[in-house]
């Protein structure tokens, strides 16, 4: 009777432990997530003999590459999902699983040799960015993760890894990046307009006022704002009125010099205003060539010679 019990009891863990399996294989091929069943007990093996020599793993594998190319080799890969066919573009597991080489690139190989390196040191998990490629040529950012199943953390013999596609992210923090970069340029370009505004007096003169220290980051910002202003409008005259500066440096000195320059370039000339005495003996001081310039003593006289007909340049 004991005997009858007992075969009955196995028979009932068997359809148990088949009804397991069964739930498991269904959720393994219908999961929407990329998932390969592995057997890493080669590679256990392998790392152990390493590790057995008293060598750091991580510094051996990174100069070692042939270490960890035969790694790869001793991967035994048991199963794959339907959604690792779709993320990797293959018809079959079979012509899958013959294509590895090209999925799997150099940066994946890193990948791998970390992942290595994490199990190898006691870790029973590993994941990080990575990326791949499909068979039809096409580079997907995912994330690799790894994960030594419970009952075989002594011999690697089952490992679960999954793939997780993040190209669209990726790809939508680039375009988040790239148009912050924008708005920040933006932004840029308006505060250097705000900080060296133009004020157009009549078809032919401009006046850009400044107000506070002028150093050489802002002299060319007021330029780039200036050579604009004078190319848009077609002047024939900018004032650079300097009132309301403190003082200015030497590159900042030189700054006035290659705007008067720049100016006269595109055929129009530039008259400087408002200029303080402690200033305009740091311009002698300095030895600035000051041939380049107009001056006035103050904005109004500026604007007065910019408007007289005909008048003439120093």
């Amino acid at each position: 009777m004991n005997s009858d019990h007992e075969l009955t009891q196995l028979r009932q863990r068997v359809t148990e432990l088949e009804r397991s399996e069964a739930r498991y294989r269904n959720i393994f091929e219908s999961s929407p997530i990329s998932l390969w069943e592995e057997d890493w007990s080669a590679v256990k093996q392998h790392v152990d003999r390493i590790l057995a020599t008293g060598v750091d793993l991580d510094a051996h594998l990174r100069h070692h590459a042939d270490d960890v190319i035969a790694c790869v080799g001793l991967v035994r890969i048991l199963d794959v999902n339907r959604a690792t066919l779709e993320l990797c573009q293959a018809l079959n597991k079979d012509q899958l699983l013959g294509a590895l080489s090209v999925v799997f690139n150099e940066s994946t190989l890193d990948t791998f040799r970390r992942e290595v390196v994490a199990l190898g040191n006691g870790a029973m998990s590993y994941e990080e960015e990575t990326t791949i490629c499909t068979l039809g040529g096409e580079d997907r950012n995912i994330m690799f993760r790894v994960v030594v199943s419970a009952d075989s953390e002594q011999t690697w013999e089952r490992c679960f890894v999954s793939l997780v596609d993040i190209t669209d992210r990726k790809r939508a923090e680039e375009a988040l990046r790239l148009s912050k970069e924008e708005t920040i340029q933006a932004q840029r370009e308006m505060l250097a307009r705000l900080s060296a505004p133009v004020i157009p007096i009549s078809d032919d003169v401009i006046v850009m006022p400044f107000i506070g220290r002028l150093d050489r980051v802002r002299m060319q910002q007021a330029l780039g704002v200036l050579l604009d202003e004078v190319t848009r409008l077609r002047v024939t005259t900018a004032i650079l009125d300097i009132t309301g500066v403190p003082e200015i440096d030497a590159e900042g000195t030189q700054g006035l010099i290659q705007a008067a320059q720049a100016v006269k370039l595109l055929g129009a000339q530039v008259v400087l205003t408002g200029i303080r005495p402690g200033i305009a003996q740091g311009l002698v001081a300095l030895g600035s060539n000051l041939d380049e310039l107009v001056t006035r003593g103050t904005l109004q006289t500026g604007i007065a010679f910019a408007m007289q007909d005909g008048g003439a340049r120093r």
